[in-house]
C-alpha cells in the first residue's frame, strides 16, 4: 500500500489508499496483507526497543522477537486506516502460537471489532490474526487505538 507522510501547518497525517475509520462498521474485514522481517528490521526493533533477549540475537535460524510481530501488524493498520498524528495506542492484548523466523512469510487477517466516538475520540478496536505460508497461528492481536472524532 503506497503511503506517505505529509508535514501540515497544524499536524502530521498519513496519505494512503485508506479508508474512513468514521465510516467501518465493527466486522469490517480488511484485506489480507503479507510481510517478512530482514536482519535489519530485527536490528532496528531492537534497538528501538532495547531489546537484548537472547531471541534477538543474530543466529543462523534467527527468530522474530514476538512483540515485533504485533507491532508490524499495528503499524500497517494505522497506515492503512490512514490515521493522523494524534493517534493514541490505548491497549494490547496478544497470544503467540509458534515462533516466527527472519525471512518467513507472515500473512494476517485483521477484522475491526469495535468503533465508536465518546467524548470527542473515536475508540476502534483490531483483531489482527497472524498465520505462516501453511496456515499455522503465528499470533493473535487485539489493538485498541484512539484518535481525535
Amino acid at each position: 500500500m503506497p503511503c506517505e507522510v505529509v508535514a501540515t501547518k497544524t499536524s502530521r497525517r498519513i496519505q494512503s489508499d485508506s479508508v474512513n475509520l468514521g465510516e467501518l462498521p465493527a466486522g469490517h474485514q480488511f484485506p489480507r496483507y503479507q510481510f517478512t522481517f530482514s536482519d535489519a528490521d530485527i536490528a532496528a526493533y531492537v534497538r528501538a526497543v532495547g531489546d537484548s533477549s537472547p531471541v534477538a540475537s543474530p543466529g543462523p535460524e534467527r527468530l522474530v522477537p514476538p512483540m515485533a510481530v504485533i507491532a508490524a501488524g499495528l503499524s500497517h493498520m494505522i497506515k492503512a486506516l490512514g490515521l493522523a498524528a494524534g493517534t493514541i495506542h490505548a491497549a494490547q492484548e496478544c497470544e503467540f502460537g509458534r515462533p516466527v523466523r527472519v525471512g518467513v512469510a507472515v500473512f494476517a487477517d485483521a477484522v475491526l471489532k469495535s468503533n465508536a466516538v465518546r467524548r470527542g475520540s473515536r475508540f476502534a478496536s483490531v483483531e489482527t490474526t497472524f498465520y505462516d505460508a501453511r496456515g499455522q497461528l503465528l499470533a493473535s492481536s487485539q489493538s485498541t487505538v484512539t484518535v481525535p472524532a
